[in-house]
């Protein structure tokens, strides 16, 4: 479909073709004409552009391909390649200008994907290798660690001499920090699945705070509790070691404040929870804030170069990579604020995952022509997970019969036994057998059987996009998902109206 204009040289368009007026949403040319007054203020998304396709123009009279974002009616926005040439009269006077529009949101938005996903897969390329360095030196380290502290603590025992007992306490408190630091090291290397548990994130987080009672005291903590917040579905041990590492920094940060104070928080809103962690430490310099996840960077230690932090901290330079990344795994966010002397303030948010349907997905799932009482088969070793997705499709308005199997064995015997209208497939499975090993069981005798992958394995993400490439039949959803996402993601297999 390609959009035809010409306009006055004073920018007003004077006719447009069906097609044009269409890509922007009116009804017909004649609307569009008498609604637009001013092509130059109600046409163009961004000044510069208009600035630019002027400039253009005046300079060579045409202009070919000129790509920028116009404005539709009610305001939404397209991406557009416009191809203009000016019109002049026998004395040379510019007269009107004509030319023809074609809509490339599509591609622009192809684009975008490509570039996110070429930076996501760069990413995760540099994480992988940091994180398989990181791993082998960790093991090796933590053998030495192992000897250096185990016979200190023998040395300790039977010295007498002052002056060596307070060397050896010294080397010993150096080795724990060295364990510290293996122990990040070994989680940023680990290319883990979240394990998925309900659990109260407050009784976590008050878990947390008694875990660092020693390293809080001379800190006045102050705990805010919401009211009615829904249990998390995540992985516990991925929140405690992050709420540990985000606490840790806060308790480092008040080292040198007079009155050095940590508020925590927890509240849910707009179907997400929030944790928050706010001291009223030595704050990051602004220079600083876009470093602050990257793997092995710390502001503390040789590179205190400030001293904003008291004498002898150190950061291991993982801590906040591991709580970027376990943040991101559960599909939740991290913001930070910070001003240097004044203090910081972590939030992040979780997604809700609620146990069953609420009441509004229930009149959503009504009032759509949905699939029923079809023959499920849901292959998850999480229960937590698997409970959920079970309560949600065999309850009304749903009412599918559904078979649990909780591995890849189970999973191929029931198949072999009974024959679904769908499979809703996690990736990572206990045993030797994983999703995929189920999946190709599946394609050896039914080609078009539908199969939900259900996963947030990263090393499967990479090679979803050409399986559903190749496999029509087959579509994937990241974990946690929504229960309406899930919803709609076997009942698109299935055939029906997503909703």
């Amino acid at each position: 479909m390609e959009g035809i204009f010409q306009s006055t040289a004073e920018g007003r368009f004077i006719t447009v073709n069906p097609s044009f007026a269409k890509m922007f949403g009116y009804a017909s040319p004649e609307e569009l004409i008498d609604s637009i007054s001013d092509i130059s203020t109600q046409y163009y998304v961004n000044p510069e552009d208009r600035a630019r396709y002027r400039q253009i123009l005046r300079e060579k009279g045409i202009i070919e391909h000129f790509e920028f974002k116009a404005r539709r009616k009610g305001g939404s926005h397209i991406w557009v390649s416009n191809s203009t040439r000016a019109c002049f009269d026998e004395a040379g006077t510019l007269i009107r200008y004509e030319g023809t529009v074609q809509d490339i949101t599509a591609r622009k938005q192809a684009e975008n994907e490509r570039l996110m996903a070429q930076k996501e897969a760069d990413e995760q390329g540099k994480q992988a290798l940091v994180g398989r360095i990181a791993g082998k030196m960790a093991h090796d380290f933590n053998n030495i660690l192992g000897i250096i502290m185990g016979n200190t603590e023998l040395s300790l025992i039977d010295c007498a001499d002052e002056k060596m007992k307070t060397t050896l306490e010294l080397i010993y408190q150096q080795t724990i920090r060295g364990k510290n630091l293996t122990k990040n090291l070994v989680a940023f290397a680990k290319d883990q699945e979240p394990k998925q548990e309900f659990f109260p994130i407050d009784e976590k987080m008050d878990l947390v705070i008694n875990l660092l009672r020693k390293d809080l005291e001379g800190i006045t903590v102050t705990r805010e509790y919401g009211r009615g917040i829904p249990h998390l579905l995540a992985d516990p041990g991925m929140m405690e070691h992050a709420m540990v590492n985000l606490i840790q920094n806060s308790i480092h940060a008040v080292s040198l404040t007079p009155l050095p104070e940590i508020i925590i928080r927890t509240h849910c809103r707009d179907e997400m929870i929030f944790i928050e962690i706010e001291d009223n430490g030595c704050g990051i310099p602004p220079e600083s804030l876009g470093d602050i996840f990257e793997p092995s960077f710390t502001l503390k230690g040789t590179r205190d170069k400030a001293g904003m932090y008291k004498p002898g901290i150190r950061g291991t330079g993982y801590g906040m990579s591991n709580v970027k990344k376990y943040i991101d795994q559960h599909k939740g966010h991290i913001e930070i604020h910070s001003e240097p002397k004044k203090g910081t303030r972590v939030t992040i948010s979780l997604p809700v995952v609620r146990k069953a349907l609420t009441e509004d997905e229930i009149k959503e799932v009504k009032k759509e022509n949905l699939c029923s009482g079809k023959y499920i088969l849901l292959v998850e070793d999480e229960q937590a997970i698997s409970d959920v997705q079970y309560r949600i499709l065999t309850q009304a308005p749903l009412n599918h019969r559904v078979d649990i199997a909780g591995n890849g064995r189970i999973a191929m015997d029931l198949l072999d036994r009974n024959t679904y209208d769908v499979i809703s497939l996690d990736y990572l499975l206990p045993g030797q057998l994983t999703g995929m090993d189920v999946y190709h069981h599946i394609r050896k005798t039914n080609k078009t059987i539908p199969v939900l992958f259900i996963s947030g394995n990263i090393e499967f993400l990479e090679s979803v996009k050409a399986l559903k490439q190749q496999d029509p039949h087959t579509d994937h959803l990241s974990k946690p998902c929504k229960h309406m996402d899930y919803i709609n993601g076997i009942n698109k297999l299935l055939g029906t109206v997503a909703i």
